[in-house]
C-alpha cells in the first residue's frame, strides 16, 4: 500500500512539472524572460511552500511525496503542530501562482492550454484521492483520519 502511495506521490509531482513545463512554453512563446521569471516563481513559491507547511508534518522523513521530505531535512526544522492560515495560505500560494500565472498566454494557445489543465487537474486528483487519504500528517487540512 505505502509503494502505490509512493508511486502516486511522485506523479502527482511529475503532473506539477510537467505543467509547469507547458506553461514555460505557452509563455516563451511570447517572452523568454517571462517564461524564466514564471519558472523562478514556480521554484521559490515551491520552497515556500515546503518550509511553511512541510516542515511541520509530524511523518516529513517518510513523505509520500519523496522530494517534499527530503527537503524538509535541509531547512530548519519546526515543530509539527496544527497550521496557521498563513501556512495553509502558502500551499495555496504556490497551487495558485503554478496555475493562474500563465494563463494569459495559453489562452492564446487552446491546445496547449487544454493540455495544462488536464495534467494539473490530474495530479491534484491523484493528490487528493490516493495519496492524501491517510497519510498520517493529522494536521493536514486534506488528512481524512
Amino acid at each position: 500500500m505505502q509503494n502505490k502511495k509512493i508511486f502516486c506521490g511522485v506523479i502527482s509531482i511529475l503532473a506539477q512539472i510537467a505543467a509547469m513545463i507547458l506553461g514555460f512554453i505557452g509563455i516563451a512563446k511570447f517572452s523568454l524572460g517571462i517564461a524564466l521569471l514564471y519558472v523562478s516563481g514556480c521554484i521559490i513559491s515551491f520552497v515556500i511552500f515546503v518550509y511553511a507547511f512541510c516542515t511541520k508534518c509530524p511523518i516529513r522523513n517518510q513523505c509520500v511525496h519523496i522530494v517534499h521530505g527530503r527537503l524538509t531535512n535541509l531547512m530548519p526544522q519546526r515543530e509539527s503542530g496544527v497550521y496557521s492560515h498563513c501556512e495553509r495560505g502558502s500551499t495555496m500560494l504556490y497551487f495558485l501562482f503554478l496555475a493562474a500565472f500563465p494563463q494569459y498566454w495559453l489562452f492564446n494557445s487552446p491546445w496547449l492550454m487544454a493540455w495544462f489543465w488536464m495534467i494539473f487537474v490530474s495530479g491534484l486528483a491523484i493528490n487528493v484521492i490516493k495519496v492524501c487519504p491517510g497519510c498520517g500528517n493529522v494536521y493536514c487540512p486534506m488528512c481524512r483520519k
